[in-house]
């Protein structure tokens, strides 16, 4: 999925993708060195608070994850280290391109960041981090308050959506209101949302597309997010 939205972010848009990696050398960052795509190593700075998550051996692949999902908070920092002072667009590994987007983007408010509605149209209460665009710099200015809400906070995040939720209960105003600009759906359109002919980034929010033939016996709790129609979930997966 990484591959797809390496390849469609080339082929469809002018954007430069650029890899954040936890791992070693292998065959996937062979083929991202092949296509000239920068990868930066980075461990996340969370990595430590995890070890508690990993308490039963049911637990360890969990820890594993949330290392990589978290990496996102680090995005400010390494975007220093690199000398990048605009905005940042992160999204996913598992999205797909399907036009250019820069115009869109371009002219998105973005205070501290911007995100799209997650399961509906409007709500952005209930806002999705799979496709933010980044105010890195003043991200920065808050990443050490962050971290440590996060690392504070990590209990009851486990019962949440981890990280989405770390995003939507620290950064809100004094009086509850939240500080996060909008990002048209547009730019972060999942299959359950239905028809997608405007949609410019398709996020494959919930079920994969590498688990369509096995969705009714391993993931039946996750199947009403396949589409609101088995046609859309069939195109969907067909471009991958």
């Amino acid at each position: 999925m990484a591959k797809m939205a390496v390849y469609t972010a080339l082929k469809y848009t002018s954007l430069k993708p650029h890899f954040i990696y936890d791992g070693e050398e292998n065959f996937f960052t062979r083929w991202l060195r092949e296509r000239d795509i920068p990868i930066t190593p980075h461990k996340s700075s969370l990595a430590y608070a995890f070890s508690d998550v990993g308490r039963n051996e049911s637990d360890i692949p969990l820890a594993a994850a949330l290392s990589g999902a978290f990496l996102r908070v680090d995005v400010p920092a390494i975007a220093a280290e690199l000398g990048v002072t605009g905005p940042v667009f992160y999204t996913d590994c598992d999205v797909i391109f399907r036009t250019e987007v820069t115009s869109e983007l371009l002219a998105c408010r973005c205070d501290y960041f911007s995100v799209a509605p997650e399961f509906s149209i409007g709500d952005y209460e209930q806002m999705n981090t799979g496709a933010m665009l980044m105010n890195v710099a003043r991200l920065r200015e808050s990443l050490p308050q962050f971290r440590r809400f996060i690392v504070d906070e990590m209990e009851s995040l486990r019962t949440d959506s981890w990280d989405q939720s770390a995003y939507r209960r620290f950064y809100r105003a004094p009086d509850g209101t939240h500080l996060w600009n909008k990002l048209p759906p547009i730019l972060n359109w999942k299959p359950y949302l239905g028809d997608y002919s405007t949609a410019k980034i398709i996020h494959f929010h919930g079920p994969k597309p590498y688990q369509r033939d096995y969705i009714d016996s391993h993931y039946p709790e996750i199947k009403c997010l396949t589409g609101v129609n088995t046609k859309n979930w069939s195109s969907f997966t067909r471009l991958s």
